[in-house]
């Protein structure tokens, strides 16, 4: 279902728990979570949360509850009471507009950086070849709409576009790709490294505009896994799923 974030428990394996409802019965309030983490992140962190727990459990740290959805989403869940040690978001401003009892005591800024790509489904059944297919009509063009960071960067490279359809995450082009319900979307370069279903639509080197993002520990248990963010073994996991650690040089192919 779009926009609903889903909970993860993360150990040294990845064990899916459900659909994270919100309110009373959420799972997150379970008592088994113990000592654990909960890190709320961006939905285009969900293939390297995984590896970063995993790095996380080998440096010595406890198992973490992972909810994965839409910034937006995310940081309304917080507004609502929602309980997590740490946001990960690929818009920092997200952080002054949560209520104020829950202001991060800790903020990571621009600890990774991913950039916008064509992406097409593997087979490519339209034959993109070009940056002015993106003005075709007669293929379906798909990107996140504004108001989430993908959306926004969308429309600051590529400006006002001819969109068949406007998705609430980038995880929902990617899935729109795959399954084949589109010729073309816009979607990050660490996608295309991790849905081997869609592939770049041509070559272009990385450029901005950017999304970075940025992690808040909202409680004291949460500053430790900022900390392990800027370690070298964070580092390397981030880098081998695409990130980037400085953003790319502004301008546009």
């Amino acid at each position: 279902m779009p926009g609903t974030a889903i909970p993860k428990l993360l150990t040294v394996g990845l064990v899916t728990l459900g659909l994270l409802m919100g309110g009373a019965c959420s799972l997150l309030d379970d008592d088994s979570n113990g000592d654990r983490l909960t890190v709320f992140g961006a939905s285009s962190l969900t293939d390297v949360i995984s590896d970063l727990a995993t790095a996380w459990e080998s440096a010595g740290g406890p198992g973490l509850v992972e909810v994965v959805g839409g910034s937006n989403h995310l940081a309304a869940q917080l507004r609502d009471g929602a309980p997590a040690d740490v946001f990960i978001t690929a818009d920092a401003a997200l952080f002054e507009l949560l209520a104020p009892d829950r202001v991060p005591i800790a903020v990571l800024d621009r600890f990774a950086a991913n950039h916008l790509v064509v992406a097409v489904p593997i087979d490519d059944p339209a034959g993109i070849r070009g940056p002015a297919d993106l003005r075709r009509t007669d293929t379906i063009l798909v990107a996140c709409v504004t108001g989430v960071p993908c959306g926004d960067a969308t429309f600051e490279r590529y400006g006002d576009l001819p969109l068949d359809s406007y998705e609430p995450s980038v995880r929902a082009v990617v899935t729109r790709l795959a399954l084949g319900e589109a010729d073309l979307g816009i979607v990050y370069a660490t996608d295309v490294a991790a849905e081997p279903r869609i592939t770049a639509a041509w070559d272009e080197p990385p450029t901005c505009p950017c999304v970075t993002y940025a992690a808040a520990a909202m409680t004291d248990s949460g500053t430790k896994f900022l900390d392990f963010l800027e370690t070298d073994q964070a580092r390397d996991v981030l880098a081998t799923h695409g990130f980037n650690r400085e953003a790319a040089p502004s301008g546009s192919s």
